[in-house]
């Protein structure tokens, strides 16, 4: 027995495990980690944080950390209630978490092809093998490994109809049994697929079965009315009897079992920022440009696109489902495979097809976004057409090879010719490659989008193509190419014996393997990237409360808003590429250096990993909240609106006081791209932070809140306009006002007096800086710095309310003047509607801390500031806060983090109403004296839905029971 026996002897499914350790050979055998997008600022600080609440026991109901408080649990995307998270969560760090999950995840979706493949096609194992293959390691699923709950859930898209072709095919057993065992595992699969928490996914895949069950429909019109087909009788009543009652039966239940999630995701979505569903340019974003079909679908060698679009296979596989899809009159099951294609096809391209401008207004296909998703139905169709075709191939082989009676009976029933198809196919090939020169055209005058620029197909893509339909022309017609003198051109087809269809196999997983080659999964970095603290990082966790010895260390973290983007230079980065030169691809080395500027600015999501406490947060679900998204329109430029957060994105300057003191924003983090380096006096340079440019008129005055201790010559300003002048205060008890003079272009200095003949320059400690605005016009001060003109030194200085604790690759600001997390105030008006109450708050002369807003009717308190007056956080933990009051007039008290459904408060106890201030925050009304308030996050909607869940298991254990019982009395009754 040869090699090649040997191997075809072993189960074919053993390769699949073997395939994927080669495929992902880098996230399998080594410690590198994604490091990139949305697995690092998205799943990993969500994921960190629902591990460490596994780990403590504990239901993550409420998220402190992100858009200044948010529910936990009910965004569905954590999966929280996902089985299979949880044994990777409590085994492994965040990073493996993941890399373990999409390995997992991979080989359960070769599994459910390979039976898919099996029961909808009666593929023999090989074949199976083949759909397996391409479906797990084809370019769809794993182009998407870096979302990992839309892997999870499209995982299990074959097993739906290895589940519905068992019900519908069966023609043996009990009628229920069968719809019973149906309902089972649909109820199980819809119920794993919502769990892991992506919504679009269950859609698609519902969508899908109707599709493919009225498919079989028209195939068995089809093969009634042809006249070359097999004529074969539609079981109408086993389809009508059995599919629909299953898929009603399993739905239901699986809303049973899911409704622990389900109800808290509904609630989140009716205070959600997309409450409303989305317009129908929204749903038809992120569609597949017909420009990009070319690179969409055939492998680009050393070339990559936008992950969203990219659904490669070779083209051995593509021509294979060609020459199954030809047969569809003589092999039951095409017709519905080769509708999967082309609906993925279709419905991908969103846009350019005018059937989803219909489609995007109608319920269900109007709550998402991103058509080309519907791509994974076309890679299911392709997958499963492409095993068909191989072992149509394979018979076709076997025909010619072996003796008839030693023949497969399927080889002998199935007497395949290919010669036409196989033209048909190559044709259709050779129109697919030259799309790329037409595209390339196209391009120049319909732009294909910023996220995916078109890129013609590469020399050496277009050699690999080239040389891949030569082997083609080889293995499937035995047509070769040879040297031939006395031809004109030098060179022949010739027809010899067709190739072994077995070389079609490591052929198409090797031009898979090169051609996933610059997918993200290959671009793995050092584990580094994430576990590894940045200055930035480590300056806000040490300026944590609770880490002061001192301090009481319940009391919340003080918020943050990060303001900066990563344009700026990671000041080690020579470092960097030394030490990873040799150990990184450049790719790799790319993507550790933006995920290391993205812990600089502690980017969005990042706080929940670090215990940090963030003003803003990323979320392309279901969040934020409509309160957060309407509240934040106060720090947004005019005209700028944002429903997935990321203010920094939109951000142009800081913030007004008003809004960082009212959110508790204690710290700012800000680059230095915009500050500058200017001549201050001959010979010396010095450095202006431009962060808080300050405009002065007539009879203005403002003082820099912190003055750092520096002895210096003089005060330098980058400045325009008319100067003022400039009031300093030293350590010794001196008081000067000294005019401003022009020293350069756009420069200004203030200098000390002199004390005596002997000393040109005197020099002074100032403690206290204040600047008067000019006799006339305006002074515009951009920034101001300390120098020392005796040893040219400076001291940058920081204008308004601020002081610089941290000075680095990016630069961190303290807010000295912010509010408390909990303070009282004497003063509130009512407003009936949120508009009317961000209106209000933006009066000139309202002020936050003396006055709230609330929503609702009632009587305006326009009190006096009480004598005794303030609150105390005693404890503080996510789903329960306690703060001590006291005071001796009635007071608001406010709580600045986000009101939602499912708050409660009790003051001293006794239930109190929970009031929502200032439009987002949460406020109790309190009479005078001492009182203990406790905020408690007890939603009713997770309450009813684990009873709901329960109530779903026992039905489920006990349909389990029954099915069993059933099929044991079929065998009794059987036997006798």
């Amino acid at each position: 027995m040869n090699w090649l026996e040997r191997i075809k002897r072993l189960p074919p499914l053993v390769w699949l495990p073997v395939l994927l350790g080669l495929f992902f050979n880098k996230m399998a055998f080594s410690n590198l980690i994604l490091a990139r997008g949305d697995t690092f600022l998205y799943f990993y600080p969500y994921w960190d944080a629902a591990a460490e609440a596994l780990r403590n026991g504990r239901i993550p109901l409420w998220n402190p950390h992100l858009f200044m408080g948010a529910p936990f649990l009910a965004n569905s995307q954590v999966g929280f209630f996902y089985p299979l998270n949880w044994p990777v969560w409590l085994l492994l760090p965040t990073p493996y978490a993941v890399s373990a999950s999409i390995l997992l995840h991979l080989l359960i979706a070769g599994v459910g092809a390979y039976l898919a493949g099996r029961q909808t096609l009666g593929l023999g194992r090989w074949g199976g093998l083949v759909t397996a293959v391409l479906f797990a390691l084809g370019g769809y699923l794993t182009a998407q490994v870096e979302h990992i709950n839309q892997l999870q859930g499209m995982a299990w898209m074959p097993w739906f109809l290895w589940v519905a072709a068992r019900v519908f095919r069966s023609k043996m057993g009990n009628r229920w049994v069968l719809v019973g065992q149906g309902a089972f595992g649909f109820a199980l699969l819809f119920s794993l697929q919502l769990l892991a928490g992506h919504t679009q996914s269950s859609f698609i895949t519902g969508v899908m079965l109707v599709v493919w069950g009225a498919a079989h429909w028209l195939e068995k019109w089809l093969l009634r009315n042809s006249p070359h087909g097999l004529g074969l009788s539609f079981q109408w009543r086993r389809f009508y009897r059995r599919l629909p009652l299953v898929l009603l039966m399993g739905g239901g239940v699986a809303i049973l079992l899911t409704a622990v999630q389900l109800l808290p995701t509904f609630e989140l979505i009716q205070q959600s920022s997309r409450q409303g569903g989305l317009t129908p340019t929204e749903v038809l974003s992120f569609s597949l440009h017909p420009l990009l079909l070319n690179r969409a679908l055939l492998p680009a060698y050393g070339q990559s696109l936008f992950s969203e679009y990219v659904a490669i296979l070779p083209l051995t596989a593509l021509l294979l489902a060609f020459l199954a899809a030809w047969q569809w009159r003589n092999w039951r099951g095409v017709v519905p495979a080769i509708a999967l294609v082309l609906l993925g096809l279709l419905l991908a391209l969103g846009i350019f097809n005018p059937l989803n401008w219909l489609l995007a207004r109608l319920p269900g296909f109007d709550l998402f976004r991103v058509p080309a998703r519907w791509l994974v139905v076309y890679a299911l169709g392709v997958a499963l057409l492409a095993g068909l075709g191989w072992q149509m191939v394979l018979d076709r082989w076997l025909v010619r090879q072996r003796d008839w009676r030693n023949l497969p009976l399927r080889a002998k029933e199935n007497l395949w010719h290919l010669e036409r198809p196989f033209r048909y196919g190559i044709w259709l090939l050779i129109g697919l490659i030259a799309w790329n020169a037409l595209a390339q055209i196209g391009a120049l005058f319909l732009p294909t989008g910023p996220e995916a620029p078109f890129e013609a197909a590469g020399p050496l893509t277009l050699l690999f193509w080239l040389l891949e339909l030569l082997l083609l022309f080889g293995l499937v017609m035995g047509q070769r190419l040879v040297y031939a003198p006395e031809n004109r051109f030098r060179f022949k087809l010739e027809m010899r014996q067709p190739g072994s269809p077995w070389l079609l196999l490591p052929l198409m997983a090797g031009l898979l393997f090169w051609g996933t080659r610059t997918h993200p999964y290959n671009n793995l970095t050092t584990p580094e990237a994430y576990f590894d603290l940045r200055p930035p990082l480590a300056r806000l966790i040490s300026e944590d409360l609770c880490l002061k010895a001192q301090a009481n260390c319940d009391d919340p973290p003080d918020r943050f808003l990060s303001l900066s983007d990563i344009f700026f230079d990671v000041g080690d980065q020579t470092e960097i590429d030394t030490i990873y030169g040799d150990q990184l691809s450049p790719a790799a080395q790319y993507d550790y250096t933006i995920a290391i500027k993205q812990k600089e600015i502690v980017g969005p999501n990042l706080p929940l990993s670090f215990g940090l406490a963030a003003v803003d947060g990323f979320d392309g679900g279901i969040l934020p909240l409509n309160s957060y998204s309407q509240f934040v329109q106060l720090v947004l430029p005019e005209g700028t609106q944002t429903t997935d957060g990321r203010l920094r994105e939109h951000l142009t300057a800081v913030p007004p006081d008003t809004w960082l003191d009212l959110t508790n924003s204690r710290y700012l983090i800000t680059d230095k791209v915009g500050d500058v380096w200017q001549e201050v006096s001959y010979g010396m340079t010095a450095f202006f932070d431009l962060e808080f440019p300050i405009t002065l008129g007539p009879g203005e005055s403002l003082e820099i809140a912190y003055v750092p201790r520096f002895t210096s010559t003089a005060l330098a300003l980058v400045a325009e306009g008319e100067p003022g002048s400039v009031t300093i205060t030293t350590a010794t008890g001196d008081s000067w006002e000294q005019p401003a003079f022009a020293v350069g272009s756009g420069v200004v200095r203030v200098g000390w007096p002199v004390p005596s003949m002997r000393h040109l320059l005197g020099e002074a400690a100032p403690t206290r800086l204040v600047f008067h605005g000019p006799e006339a016009g305006v002074w515009q001060i951009f920034g101001t710095t300390l120098i020392n003109e005796n040893d040219g030194t400076f001291q940058p200085l920081t204008l308004g309310d601020y002081r610089l604790i941290h000075s680095g690759d990016v630069k961190i600001y303290e807010n000295l003047d912010v509010l408390p997390r909990a303070f009282l105030v004497s003063k509130w008006v009512w407003q009936p509607d949120e508009t009317a109450v961000l209106q209000t708050l933006q009066q000139p002369e309202f002020s936050v801390r003396e006055t709230a807003v609330l929503l609702g009717n009632g009587q305006n308190q326009e009190g006096v500031t009480a004598l005794r007056a303030g609150a105390q956080i005693k404890s503080y933990a996510p789903e329960q806060v306690v703060v001590l009051t006291s005071s001796t007039d009635p007071q608001l008290l406010m709580l600045t983090d986000v009101y939602y459904p499912g708050w409660q408060v009790t003051v001293d106890g006794a239930p109190t109403e929970l009031l929502q201030a200032d439009g987002l925050f949460r406020g109790v009304l309190l009479p005078a004296g001492d009182h203990e308030v406790v905020f408690i996050f007890a939603p009713r909607s997770f309450e009813l839905g684990w009873k709901i869940t329960a109530v779903g298991l026992i039905l489920l254990l006990l349909l389990g029971i029954a099915l069993l019982a059933m099929q044991r009395l079929d065998s009794q009754r059987i036997e006798r």
